[in-house]
């Protein structure tokens, strides 16, 4: 009877195993630690400004990363820019794929005419405006640097002779400390129109032994303005002097010379206008000047470099699209320095004709340092 023919069981299940390790799929390489490379990183595009409705142009012209729309509190870091790689990706700032410039962030919201500021939709959006418009110099914050220049008027108050018995040092001290913003609402109605308005103003008070001003009138002056004249004169009755044991006269002198910069006009004449220009035609106009701003917002950053904020220029532009007005209007920029250095880039604009005639508008820009900066 033959024997039954002896299979070893080995070979085979050894067989077994290795097809089984060719079948199945090599495992990945275990995570290093850490953040992702920022290659790997494709971050959300930033939402619409907030409030900003759908313009048939783009909601947010970026320059650069595009900035954030959702700032963390002032007392936070400074909001982070969209990664290089998104916006090469997206082709902002150049040619698909092609590298993205790199440095601090520069974005445009959508322009709007004086008065038409669109309503944020919802207390959310409310607080991320009020805090960009608040804006943030680091935390701690970075001192802000001394004013370089005198951008306001120069204003001059002196007493030039009282006679009763109030003290002449004490009345041209209360006079200094009062008069001033009075002398400069009564230059600003002309100045904004006559940059090079200048002179000097006599005035000639009556005070109450209550220490009130019953009259003044303007003796003499070298204004070639007389409705500024008048005002001085009007506004120099509000000088709130001490009671004394009888009545005085003074007589006060006001000076007012030009600054560095341009004097706003009164809120009096602040019209939107009723010319009309494409959103699309304003942004492209700003653009021109990116890299002046950016030249602005670097040196900025040299001394602050987690400034960040909201700058919303007011332009005036006349009916031949020439700029004779821009100013900060519902922000509050923490850099007195970029402020003016962006105003005075803007006032070198030229915007297409506005159809219709005049127009005021606005063009908010938010400024965000460049996250992969040191």
């Amino acid at each position: 009877m033959k024997q039954p023919l002896a299979i070893d069981p080995w070979p085979l299940l050894a067989a077994a195993v290795a097809l089984a390790a060719c079948a199945a799929p090599p495992r990945p390489a275990p995570r290093a630690a850490g953040p992702p490379a920022p290659a790997a990183v494709q971050p959300a595009r930033p939402p619409r400004p907030a409030g900003a409705p759908a313009p048939s142009v783009a909601s947010t012209a970026a320059y650069g990363p595009a900035a954030p729309s959702s700032p963390p509190a002032p007392s936070a870091a400074p909001p982070a820019a969209s990664s290089a790689a998104d916006a090469a990706a997206s082709g902002e700032g150049g040619a698909p794929g092609a590298a993205a410039p790199q440095g601090p962030s520069i974005a445009i919201e959508p322009p709007y005419k004086l008065g038409q500021l669109p309503a944020p939709r919802g207390q959310a959006e409310a607080a991320e405006r009020d805090r960009w418009n608040a804006g943030g110099r680091g935390d701690p914050p970075a001192p802000p640097p001394p004013a370089e220049g005198h951008p306001l008027p120069r204003i001059i108050v002196d007493i030039d002779k009282v006679k009763g018995p109030l003290k002449a040092r004490e009345v041209e001290r209360i006079a200094r400390r009062h008069l001033w913003v009075h002398v400069y609402s009564c230059y600003r109605l002309r100045a904004y129109r006559d940059p090079s308005l200048h002179g000097k103003t006599t005035v000639r008070l009556t005070v109450s032994r209550a220490g009130k001003v019953t009259g003044a009138r303007a003796t003499s002056s070298t204004l070639s303005a007389p409705d500024v004249v008048s005002c001085l004169a009007a506004r120099a009755r509000s000088l709130p002097l001490p009671r004394a044991r009888a009545g005085s006269t003074v007589v006060a002198t006001l000076q007012v010379y030009p600054g560095d910069d341009p004097v706003e006009p009164p809120p009096s004449v602040l019209a939107p206008g009723p010319g009309e220009l494409r959103p699309d035609a304003i942004e492209a106009a700003v653009a021109e000047a990116m890299p002046a701003f950016r030249s602005c917002y670097e040196a900025a950053l040299a001394g602050a470099p987690a400034l960040w904020g909201r700058l919303a220029v007011r332009f005036h532009v006349t009916d031949t699209g020439a700029v004779d007005e821009a100013f900060e209007v519902e922000s509050r920029f923490p850099d007195e320095r970029l402020t003016r250095c962006v105003l005075r880039r803007a006032r070198a604009l030229t915007f297409p004709a506005p159809e219709g005639g005049d127009l005021r508008f606005v063009v908010p820009l938010r400024f965000s340092p460049d996250p992969q900066s040191p």
